[in-house]
């Protein structure tokens, strides 16, 4: 996706996946060749050289209808979304030997065998504790209309192979939630803790896009994706018991790193931090920043979720709501955040250093 959809003229089917259009009708799929095979789909966008389709599996798909190999043939058959029986065959026959596929209520999760049940209750638990989460704050939450699929690696080296074979470049990290195929991929090796705290932030963007808190076909801020995701890394996020308790639902190494970086709680670096983020996503492009882009990201959804809820909710549901393939330039970001938090960032900023240097 690239910013000259702004400018194109669309062709886009909003409500395709789940609802009808107002005539009763479901539009039609196309018929399509993508990852080296047949594929059936639904066009949420059409311009001269790009289609994006919709795969009956929950897969976005990006291809030049002109180029002989795309192979786009239209179809008089209405979408139709793949069931979990129908994806578990198909997940077990790319996967083949030495996986097994484990179904639970909203996931299909590949690993390898013998693995019992470790990685299938952590994707579940961390699913419904974000739904529960956000539905008590307000945040409005949908039905997802295809199962979750989530692949663990037996090690390392296989999860790098997978996103290469993936075309995603990502560098020392545990795992990944892949927009395009809308999959959790991570590993069985490493650090128990380390990993099973990145899958519960990968697994919060899977649950988020999933349920229309963030939407696919438009754009999210990331200060706002990634704050969610640093906020469901602690296990006591999708523990009933500790739940309860602020405490354990305190990310401790973002909370830490604030501490640390940020002087005190009038530090004006951190508004201008904060004024950044909201502004545009720069602070997540540099390894010089990274850090500090999280840790504020967390802080500032945090500090909205448990001290203002009602902002926090209008937040998420008139984000996912924005017009698809559009870009979100700097001053629209900056006017609809101030309209959400109903307060300008620098008054923000202040409420939000205050409520973190108070832990």
């Amino acid at each position: 996706m690239n910013c000259r959809f702004a400018a194109a003229i669309l062709t886009v089917c909003l409500c395709c996946v789940s609802h009808a259009d107002v005539h009763g009708q479901v539009p039609a799929m196309v018929e399509f060749s993508a990852l080296g095979k047949s594929q059936r789909g639904i066009p949420l966008l059409r311009l001269t050289h790009e289609m994006v389709i919709l795969g009956r599996d929950g897969w976005m798909h990006s291809l030049d209808p002109a180029l002989p190999e795309s192979q786009i043939r239209e179809t008089n058959q209405p979408f139709d979304p793949i069931s979990a029986a129908e994806l578990r065959n198909e997940l077990n026959g790319e996967f083949r030997r030495g996986f097994e596929v484990q179904a639970t209520k909203n996931f299909l999760v590949v690993q390898p065998e013998g693995r019992g049940d470790r990685w299938p209750k952590l994707f579940e638990q961390s699913h419904r504790a974000f739904v529960s989460y956000m539905s008590r704050r307000g945040v409005e939450i949908r039905e997802g209309s295809f199962p979750m699929v989530a692949v663990v690696l037996p090690d390392e080296a296989a999860m790098y192979r997978e996103f290469k074979k993936l075309d995603i470049e990502m560098k020392r990290v545990a795992g990944v939630y892949a927009g395009e195929s809308n999959r959790v991929i991570t590993h069985d090796g490493g650090r128990r803790s380390i990993t099973e705290a990145t899958v519960r932030h990968e697994a919060a963007h899977q649950s988020a896009y999933n349920s229309g808190v963030h939407s696919r076909m438009s754009e999210t801020p990331r200060w706002i994706s990634e704050g969610i995701g640093q906020m469901f890394e602690p296990a006591g996020m999708t523990n009933a018991r500790t739940a309860a308790q602020l405490s354990d639902r305190i990310n401790q190494d973002s909370l830490q790193y604030i501490k640390q970086n940020f002087s005190g709680r009038d530090d004006v670096r951190f508004s201008q931090a904060v004024m950044q983020l909201v502004s545009d996503d720069t602070l997540f492009q540099s390894p010089d920043t990274t850090a500090k882009a999280y840790a504020v990201a967390w802080a500032m959804m945090f500090y909205l979720a448990e001290r203002e809820s009602d902002h926090f909710a209008k937040l998420l549901n008139q984000t996912s709501r924005r017009p698809p393939f559009r870009s979100y330039p700097r001053a629209e970001r900056v006017k609809d955040f101030e309209q959400f938090a109903d307060c300008e960032i620098f008054e923000f900023s202040k409420r939000v250093s205050w409520y973190v240097h108070s832990m």
